[in-house]
């Protein structure tokens, strides 16, 4: 009679076990469940985070092609950018889905295989974003590779616009993925400006001796050392300029580097390249070339003389002892100034 009641015993107590066992196996699959769901909100937000600043790339990158067709920037470089972008953006396009998809009716393994696809599209948009960046610090630095030949062919140009000109290359040489487009931007404005200062100068001094003043320009910028130098030109010059004569002037600032502007008498460009004339315009540059040498004459006891006399030893350290070099009007410098006068070069 016992025997019933312990065979109940027992199934009740399997019965027990399998719920147990039950409840075990849905806890573990609902942590599982749970777990996964987490491993993909993380993997969601990372991703979230790499569209933002895809996104960004592409938009500074669309900001960089509306200016491209300048024909001052590179155009292998504007390529290159217009390429990463448009791939990109094809990229980013991919990235919506995962974004959007619901986990609610996938099972555990389709949630973790979510997962896997939504790090995998972060991964190649990362890759997307770098490829973009590098491509516009790339077109920032081609792009300021050329300057030299922009500002050399805009060599008339006057002072201030070649200036800031420089300062719009520095800025390309600092520039960040984030700024490509304004510095860029400001690099064409300035190139522009000095083109446009280039053409005005040139028109200024058009005519039959344009191609002697330049030739004169042309040499007082060879002897600068490196003191930016704009011109003006006019019949007459303090005076002289007419009857065989010949003058000019000199203004200069010490700032950028050193800047002057030399005015010169027509007569300059009409004897060139007479050994007065000469030696005249290489008084002037000396007067410039003092912008960059302040400490060597400023607080000595040459400074009291005046600058002519520094002018003057300068054209004759270089070299040039004709008529026109100052002597003849500024009495010859001590031997002693004319050797100082040497290291500035």
């Amino acid at each position: 009679m016992r025997r019933p009641l312990l065979l109940g015993l027992i199934a009740g107590g399997l019965a027990f076990v399998i719920l147990v066992v039950v409840g075990v196996v849905l806890a573990v699959s609902v942590l599982a469940r749970n777990d996964a769901l987490a491993d993909l909100r993380a993997a969601s937000t990372a991703l979230a985070e790499v569209v933002d600043e895809s996104e960004s790339a592409v938009a500074e990158a669309d900001d960089v092609i509306a200016i491209a067709a300048d024909p001052l920037l590179p155009v292998d470089a504007v390529a290159a950018v217009t390429a990463e972008r448009d791939a990109a953006a094809d990229a980013l396009e991919g990235a919506g889905p995962l974004l959007t998809a619901d986990p609610e009716p996938l099972d555990t393994d389709r949630i973790r295989a979510l997962s896997s696809d939504v790090r995998a599209e972060a991964n190649a948009l990362r890759d997307d974003d770098d490829l973009v960046r590098a491509a516009l610090l790339n077109l920032a630095g081609a792009t300021r590779e050329t300057a030299s030949t922009v500002e050399n062919a805009n060599f008339s140009a006057e002072n201030l616009p070649h200036l800031a000109f420089r300062d719009a290359v520095a800025d390309l040489a600092l520039v960040d993925e984030s700024s490509v487009a304004e510095s860029l931007l400001g690099f064409l404005d300035a190139a522009h400006a000095l083109e446009a200062s280039h053409a005005e100068e040139i028109a200024e001094k058009a005519g039959p001796l344009l191609d002697r003043r330049l030739t004169v320009e042309e040499f007082a910028r060879s002897i600068a050392g490196g003191v930016l130098l704009e011109f003006d030109w006019a019949v007459t010059v303090n005076g002289y300029g007419t009857g065989g004569s010949y003058g000019g002037t000199s203004y200069w600032q010490s700032a950028d580097g050193g800047y002057a502007t030399i005015t010169l008498s027509d007569s300059v460009a009409t004897m060139w390249p007479g050994a007065g004339v000469q030696s005249l315009v290489v008084h002037e540059v000396g007067h410039a070339i003092l912008s960059k040498c302040t400490d060597l004459f400023f607080g000595t006891e040459y400074e009291s003389g005046g600058e002519e006399p520094w002018a003057t030893a300068w054209a004759i350290g270089m070299g040039y002892t004709a008529d026109g070099n100052g002597e003849s009007i500024y009495g010859r410098p001590s031997d002693a100034l004319i050797q100082l006068s040497t290291q500035c070069r």
